[in-house]
C-alpha cells in the first residue's frame, strides 16, 4: 500500500482522516482508498468534535434512537448528549435518547434482540455509520428499522460517497469529493485494478482493514 494522505474535514477543521491509496474490497464494492477514521472514532477529543459537527446539521431532525454501526458507538454517545442539550431550535432538547447496535443473523441481515425492540418500535431512528460508499448498509439498516416498527428520520456517516437516500440528506464529515480521484466499484461493475490483475491490498471490515 502507498503512503497515506491526510485530509481535513470540510465541516470542521479540527477533524482529519488518513486516506491510504490502494486496491481494497468491502462487503459491497471495491474502492481505491481506505479512509481511516480511527482517530475520530477512538480519540475522546475528536469523537466529541465529530458529534458536535453532526449534531449541528441535525438540530431540526426529531431523533429518539441512535442506531450506531461500524464502531461509531463512542461518537454516538457524545452525539446523543449534543442532540439532547438545551438550545434554541433544537427539537430534541431534553430527550433521553437511546443508543443501540444491531446483531446479524446467519443470512447477514440486521436483527434486534427482544429486549431492545421497544427502543426501535414507534421511534424516530438516526442511522450512524463509519463509511457509506454505496449506501447499501444504510438501505439494510432502514429495512431493519422498518421491520421492527420504527421510522428512519435521518442518515449520518463519518464518510459518505452519497448525498441522499430515500429523499433524506446524508449528513457527513467527509465525502468522496474530498479525496483525489476517489472511486468505488459495486459488484457487477468492472474494477480497473481487477481487470489489470492488480491483487487486493486488504479487506475492509466495519472496524478497520486486514492486509492480504
Amino acid at each position: 500500500m502507498k503512503q497515506s494522505i491526510r485530509i481535513t474535514s470540510r465541516v470542521n477543521k479540527r477533524l482529519y482522516a488518513d486516506a491510504i491509496p490502494g486496491h481494497f474490497a468491502t462487503n459491497h464494492s471495491h474502492i481505491n482508498y481506505y479512509i481511516d477514521m480511527s482517530e475520530i472514532k477512538h480519540s475522546m477529543a475528536m469523537s466529541r468534535e465529530a458529534a458536535r459537527s453532526i449534531a449541528y446539521q441535525l438540530s431540526s431532525t426529531s431523533i429518539d434512537t441512535l442506531l450506531c454501526m461500524e464502531g461509531t458507538e463512542y461518537i454516538g454517545a457524545y452525539l446523543a448528549g449534543e442532540l439532547s442539550s438545551v438550545g434554541m431550535g433544537n427539537v430534541n432538547s431534553g430527550k433521553d435518547i437511546y443508543l443501540v447496535e444491531p446483531d446479524s443473523n446467519v443470512n447477514g441481515q440486521f436483527v434486534f434482540s427482544d429486549n431492545l425492540r421497544h427502543m426501535i418500535e414507534h421511534r424516530n431512528v438516526l442511522v450512524l455509520v463509519n463509511s457509506a460508499s454505496t449506501g447499501q448498509t444504510f438501505s439494510q439498516a432502514k429495512e431493519c428499522v422498518e421491520y421492527y416498527g420504527g421510522r428512519v428520520s435521518g442518515f449520518a456517516a463519518l464518510f459518505s460517497n452519497i448525498s441522499e437516500l430515500s429523499g433524506k440528506k446524508v449528513v457527513s464529515l467527509f465525502s468522496g469529493a474530498d479525496f483525489p480521484h476517489y472511486q468505488n466499484f459495486v459488484r457487477g461493475k468492472a474494477c480497473p485494478d481487477c481487470a489489470a490483475g492488480t491483487p487486493l491490498d486488504a479487506i475492509v471490515t466495519p472496524r478497520g482493514y486486514n492486509k492480504l
